[in-house]
């Protein structure tokens, strides 16, 4: 039985296969009805039977509405897709769930598919991440490792053929299939492959371009042969008169871009009733020119994240070897032809678009160990006083590898030996050692496999984890996959009245990590209380905006009925956060005040989009913008860019406002995407204000600090000061208002040290406070407090004095609490 998890699986937006790693070969399976590769990623329902693939996309025909597809892109939200004949919903998660068993079928040698490794865009966030391992789990999978895809598509290229010279290169990956869009940058330094950037788009793929067919040519041309009310909402409305039709539009226009790509034109069948209940029936031609007009602008926005990875990582086209293309979609020979026009980089085609992904996703799951043979882990062997530890590479471009392991337990009179089972290499048997460090000769551009065999002093074998040694010459292994985006801990500023984001994780850092950080309690919580409970956000997206404008993946929730003790305000909180390379998050709290830890307790958030609340959120949004350029008045280019964001923000309220609350695309979410990119630029925007607004401060507060320091500081705070000024250089030029702000705390803590110690001051805030006695919440008790500070202030205990204004300020109304305590300064500067 193989140690590795060997399967590979593509689940596709359109179509899904599996494939198998075995004797350094991949096998893709075939479906043992039709013997093609590909399975249709669609489910149906007629009656008590489950249709999958090709059976359910011929009954699609009969009765879409119990026929369901592209609910791949769904994958981590709340939406359920209604099936009429079972008088129940699904989610995307149960659909995909079919999908996977069906593939399993296609295994016909006897093995049970238990573990998997499932291929994903790079570009899927955590929700969706975490979906698809719901879904594997669903499908009976006991053990899952996610793959992003243009890694898979690598494997499978560079392990193609093994006389392609690869070392230390790097190239692109552009894989548009048939529901995501990637474009990556790949690299292979001392023959480890892995991800340095990327970009995507989880709801642009090749059935957009289906739709763009409908939505474009054949609803516009059906409206002029009958009478339609509507007619494009009521195809994309469940509740609409048309659905039915637009599921076989959709099917009809998918058919016609594939024959594009060999074919300058092709034409498009109907058949419908319109609004009074005449049939209209037809044809409508397209051509390829007139697909490609439509598809320009697109194709012309991948382009675009092509040169974002570009830039950033400030490199030329000259810089990379060829456009690897990958995906169904990349079919088109306009793809093809745009991206290498646009971008001056030669275009790869020398793999399967269709089945790369799942041939790479396979190669890699030939590395995997299952979870109880772990190679580089040390594991009990059956003989419990024998224990195998064993280090050696499962690739490499060597052409021998050293074999080592270690041994511990009672061994005496054993003997090993280590042979290669087509019978090149044979160590001969040898005495049992703690250490055993063996040089193993490898053929070149194969896949090797060697037995490591130990006998005890009778002759008899002794089981051991280790039986197997595997390593491929020639192949690249994978360095490690990264996370698409950052994640960051959402926390109370209370001195801007909002939040701000602590990064936890840094994007395109390497997977699996693990972080801490420490944070204080904001509000005191009783323990068995009902109070709001505590909530720690973790977003996923740039740690620079706001945190609306990022992705909610999960909260961090305790409240009253868990603690055993009070949280009280301001009690530290340490946090331990873990992400493995699948994408699972863990996060573990301890509380200080209560001793208590909690594991385990973080929550995902599936993404629920309403187009009510969606537009409603956009109408909050160009109010803020309004707010904005009315502040803005003085300031030309501001005013331009405020401008151009409420245009963006006018075309979504249309654009929302043409959406029906049932709708079946996928345009909600592509429109709370867009959404959150316009908050994103409204945030920088309003960062920069805010940004002079903490320059001008800085130097204000430094200005004052210098002056009560120079007048009335000690060494060590003189000391301070110097050492906040010597940094200012750096900080002022961060562009980050969060760390001057940190810096203008830093000045008011010296302030505060200094004026607290000092008479002057705390008379002044002595006489303020008498002045405002008639404001305090307790008379009786005020009026006991400024008699003793009247008596402090002639007998000069001014620590005294301090105890006592502060115990005057918190009678003081909330409100009032709130001013600036340096018009207090009277004498000192």
């Amino acid at each position: 039985m193989s140690k590795t998890i060997d399967f590979g699986i593509d689940l596709g937006t359109t179509n899904s296969l599996i494939a198998k790693f075995s004797g350094g070969k991949v096998q893709v399976f075939k479906n043992p009805r039709g013997h093609k590769e590909g399975l249709p990623s669609i489910v149906g329902f007629r009656k008590d039977k489950i249709l999958v693939g090709d059976k359910a996309r011929d009954f699609s025909a009969k009765d879409p509405k119990n026929v369901k597809s592209r609910f791949k892109r769904k994958m981590g939200t709340s939406e359920t897709f209604k099936i009429e004949s079972i008088k129940a919903s699904k989610t995307p998660e149960e659909l995909s769930s079919f999908v996977l068993k069906e593939l399993k079928g296609f295994v016909q040698s006897g093995e049970n598919v238990e573990s998997a490794v499932i291929t994903i865009p790079a570009s899927f966030d955590t929700i969706q991440s975490n979906a698809t391992k719901e879904a594997g789990k669903l499908a009976g999978l006991k053990e899952i490792i996610l793959l992003q895809e243009p890694i898979a598509a690598s494997l499978a290229y560079a392990n193609k053929d093994s006389s392609i010279d690869l070392k230390n290169s790097q190239w692109i990956v552009y894989d548009l299939g048939g529901g995501t869009f990637d474009v990556a940058l790949v690299k292979i330094v001392e023959g480890e492959l892995t991800v340095v950037d990327h970009e995507g788009d989880n709801y642009f793929g090749g059935t957009d371009l289906d739709s763009l067919i409908v939505e474009k040519i054949v609803a516009p041309h059906i409206e002029t042969l009958g009478r339609f009310d509507n007619f494009l909402a009521e195809l994309q409305s469940a509740s609409g008169k048309h659905e039915k039709s637009w599921y076989r539009l959709l099917d009809a226009c998918e058919n016609a871009k594939i024959e594009l790509s060999t074919d300058m034109s092709t034409e498009i069948e109907f058949e419908l009733e319109d609004d009074d209940g005449e049939e209209v029936e037809g044809v409508v031609t397209v051509t390829r020119s007139q697909f490609e007009s439509l598809i320009k602008e697109k194709i012309e926005s991948t382009a675009t994240m092509l040169k974002q990875i570009l830039t950033r990582q400030s490199l030329q086209p000259s810089d990379l070897e060829f456009v690897l293309m990958v995906g169904g979609s990349t079919y088109i020979p306009y793809v093809r032809s745009l991206i290498e026009e646009l971008m001056n980089i030669p275009v790869n085609t020398d793999i399967d678009p269709t089945n790369a992904i799942a041939i790479g996703s396979a190669f890699y799951a030939g590395g995997c160990q299952k979870l109880d043979t772990n190679a580089s882990s040390e594991k009990t062997d059956s003989n419990s006083s024998l224990k195998v530890k064993a280090t050696y590479v499962t690739s490499t471009q060597d052409e021998e590898e050293i074999f080592a392991a270690k041994v511990v337990g009672d061994f005496a009179d054993y003997t090993y030996r280590i042979h290669s089972v087509d019978g090149s290499f044979d160590s001969g048997t040898k005495p049992l050692i703690a250490r055993i460090n063996e040089e193993l000769p490898l053929r070149k551009g194969e896949f090797n496999i060697f037995s490591f065999t130990i006998l005890d002093s009778t002759g008899n074998t002794v089981p051991h984890s280790h039986e197997q040694i595997q390593i491929a010459q020639g192949r690249y292994s994978v360095a490690g996959q990264v996370l698409p985006e950052e994640l960051s801990l959402v926390k109370d500023d209370l001195a801007s009245n909002d939040t701000v984001l602590h990064k936890i994780f840094e994007r395109n850092c390497i997977l699996p990590t693990r972080a801490t950080r420490t944070v204080e309690v904001a509000k005191t919580i009783v323990k068995g209380s009902n109070d709001l409970p505590l909530k720690i956000m973790m977003v996923e997206g740039d740690s620079n905006n706001h945190f609306l404008s990022n992705k909610p993946i999960g909260t961090l929730e305790v409240d009253g009925h868990q603690l055993t003790k009070d949280l009280l305000k301001g009690t530290e909180i340490d946090i331990t956060f873990e992400i493995s390379t699948s994408r699972d998050l863990t996060v573990s709290a301890y509380f200080n005040g209560t001793g208590q830890e909690f594991s385990q307790i973080f929550n995902p958030t599936k993404r629920d989009v309403s187009p009510k609340q969606l537009g409603s959120d956009i109408i909050k949004l160009e109010e803020a913008i309004l707010s904005e350029q009315e502040s803005a008045s003085d300031n030309i280019e501001t005013e331009k860019e405020l401008a151009a964001v409420q245009r963006e923000v006018q075309e979504l309220l249309l654009e929302t406002g043409n959406l029906s609350e049932d709708s079946i695309t996928d345009d909600k979410f592509k429109l709370e995407d867009k959404k959150r990119s316009v908050a994103q630029k409204l945030h920088q925007i309003t960062s920069r204000k805010r940004l002079e607004s903490c320059k001008q401060e800085y130097k204000e507060v430094k200005e004052l600090v210098t002056g009560i320091a120079h007048e009335a500081g000690n060494d060590q705070e003189k000391h301070r000061l110097k050492d906040i000024v010597r940094r200012e250089e750096v900080f002022l030029n961060s562009n980050s208002y969060s760390t001057i702000e940190s810096a203008i705390s830093e000045l008011n803590s010296i302030q505060n040290t200094i004026l607290f110690r000092t008479p002057a001051f705390l008379v002044n805030v002595f006489e303020h406070l008498v002045d405002s006695r008639v404001s305090m919440n307790d008379q009786l008790q005020a009026n006991s407090l400024i008699e003793t500070g009247k008596s402090l202030i002639q007998s000069e205990q001014w620590s005294d004095l301090g105890l006592v204004n502060a115990r005057l300020w918190d009678l003081m109304p909330q409100d009032e609490q709130n001013i600036d305590q340096t018009k207090f300064v009277t004498g000192i500067i």
